[in-house]
């Protein structure tokens, strides 16, 4: 030791970065959103945050989400982890994967069009009309309908508590008078618990949005599908219910 000291081996102490592990953690604790964190958590493990580069964050998004688009890898673990390093201090300039805010798809259905799909759909099967009716009324992503609960529907106050949503708190949706009208017929009735809708989500959902486009002579291009009545809904608010940018974002859809 003596003769370590004498050659200068022994400086000032290094200070022991946290671990990933130990940062996430801390980062939840002060009321950070932490979706995504524990798979990642889980990942990274005990690895020092001051170890963890680009490379190592690219390695774990494919790792972790293999056969997921680089929109998904960059929301569910590249802005997670770039979030958290901040959080304990790291400066990383972080480069996000390629088409990481994902392809846009900003088709919108004409009046007549969605009016045409609605009807077949209706004409086809009852409840599905009614599921698209919900989607095209309210802004719902596909999951939030689908998940929605019989006791969060109150028809009375028009309202509709969306608790399933991508940020992981919930929100309360107007339900507009052709939603409730159509709510009211639903042919199993709101007099019952589980779900509203009992669809999955799946190929076989999907084939029965084709179908119903089909039958109305509506077209919905590739990589589109549900996304129309989300994306007609923002288009119908700005044109009919004069909202600007700000006024849509407030709304949580």
């Amino acid at each position: 030791f003596e003769k370590d000291i004498e050659r200068g081996l022994f400086t000032e102490p290094v200070k022991k970065q946290p671990t990933f592990t130990t940062a996430a953690a801390r980062y939840v604790r002060d009321g950070h959103d932490g979706r995504f964190l524990d798979k990642i958590a889980a990942y990274f493990g005990d690895t020092p945050i001051d170890q963890i580069d680009q490379q190592k964050i690219d390695d774990a998004a494919h790792a972790l989400y293999p056969t997921a688009t680089n929109a998904t890898r960059n929301r569910q673990v590249h802005s997670p982890v770039s979030a958290v390093l901040r959080f304990a201090g790291v400066d990383l300039r972080l480069r996000r994967p390629p088409d990481a805010n994902g392809k846009k798809r900003e088709f919108t259905f004409r009046e007549e069009e969605a009016d045409a799909l609605l009807k077949a759909a209706m004409n086809r099967e009852t409840e599905f009309g009614i599921f698209l009716t919900f989607l095209l009324y309210t802004g719902c992503r596909l999951s939030e309908g689908l998940g929605l609960a019989v006791e969060d529907v109150n028809l009375q106050h028009a309202t509709a508590l969306v608790r399933d949503t991508k940020n992981g708190t919930s929100r309360l949706v107007h339900l507009p008078p052709v939603v409730v009208a159509a709510l009211a017929s639903h042919p199993r009735g709101l007099e019952r618990e589980g779900r509203v809708f009992r669809y999955h989500k799946g190929q076989r959902l999907n084939q029965r949005l084709d179908r119903a486009a089909a039958t109305a002579g509506v077209h919905i291009p590739d990589g589109v599908a549900f996304h129309a009545f989300r994306h007609t809904w923002g288009h119908w608010m700005r044109r009919f219910g004069g909202l600007d940018t700000t006024g849509l974002v407030a709304t949580g859809a």
